[in-house]
């Protein structure tokens, strides 16, 4: 089993956001309101969106380059300093005046989530370094859409001869399925995207492929949380896999890992089935953590050979 993935060269381009967590207990209710009286004992930032897949791709070993932009703020700068200090090639990564970074604050309460409170504003952005990027020096293309704006607008243009691997958010943005051809809905985006009801495995495979017929996809790799995976591709092929069993997950960014180990994974062997394999047990190993958290190589070998 070769995870050697230092030798593969991927480009992220996406909706780069922060994720600020506040980690704390409450021994009482607040008398202005039925919430709990949060007295924090941890707090601390962490690359979410596209940012998480760019952690969990350098964590995975790969070389990721990043392609996106982030507010003219402390947040902003925070973020590419982090994917910095975890050797993410940033250079793509453009600040604009008067926007802000993406930013989601989730407060955690007794070791449960309570809420989330987030600050953004829709960029609509076409990126100056177009002319600089050069596709063909990477491996495989990810589209990290969270439809915050960065792929709005129809300028990417897919390369002739390399992957791109989408994680759609936007029904409308047509140019994106146009120059996708494997894509990584969850269950709610798949109904969204096909507009049939998801209710069964049969009903799953029916969705898919449409999608495949309309949109002229390779896959689509439908994640069914703690369902597995199943994967639709062309000529019906068909392969479900079986998902593990995890106590108390925690599904933040679970599907930034799929994204991430899938495109590595299909980057090195161009096995569908393996790929996907490799993405399920790496979404195993972050859902086993609390929060928004990149896989570990390691541990995905470990439960690959279980």
């Amino acid at each position: 089993m070769n995870l050697d993935f230092s030798d593969i060269k991927v480009l992220l381009i996406g909706d780069f956001m922060i994720d600020h967590y506040v980690i704390g207990n409450s021994n009482r209710m607040s008398p202005e309101a039925p919430v709990p009286v949060v007295i924090p004992e941890n707090e601390y930032f962490i690359p979410g969106g596209a940012g998480n897949v760019a952690m969990n791709l350098s964590k995975m070993g790969s070389k990721v380059t990043c392609m996106g932009a982030v507010g003219h703020d402390t947040f902003g700068e925070s973020l590419v300093k982090e994917l910095n200090k975890n050797n993410v090639n940033t250079e793509f990564i453009e600040v604009i005046p008067d926007h802000i970074t993406t930013l989601k604050q989730r407060i955690y309460c007794n070791g449960t989530q309570i809420a989330r409170v987030d600050k953004e504003k829709l960029l609509r952005w076409s990126p100056n370094s177009l002319k600089k990027i050069n596709y063909t020096d990477y491996d495989i293309i990810i589209l990290s859409d969270y439809n915050k704006g960065t792929l709005m607008l129809p300028w990417f243009f897919k390369p002739k001869g390399i992957n791109v691997i989408l994680d759609p958010k936007n029904k409308s943005w047509e140019h994106l399925f146009i120059h996708s051809n494997i894509i990584t809905p969850n269950i709610n985006e798949l109904e969204v995207l096909s507009e049939i009801a998801i209710s069964n495995n049969d009903s799953i495979l029916i969705a898919c492929n449409k999608l495949i017929e309309e949109k002229n996809f390779d896959y689509v790799i439908a994640k069914k949380g703690d369902q597995g995976i199943t994967i639709v591709g062309k000529q019906k092929f068909v392969k479900n896999i079986d998902p593990f069993n995890v106590e108390n997950p925690d599904v933040t960014g679970a599907g930034d890992t799929v994204i991430a180990a899938l495109s590595v994974a299909y980057a090195k062997t161009n096995d569908i089935e393996f790929s996907s394999k490799f993405a399920n047990a790496a979404a195993a190993n972050v859902v086993g953590k609390v929060g928004t958290a990149a896989a570990n190589i390691k541990q995905i070998k470990e439960l690959l050979v279980k």
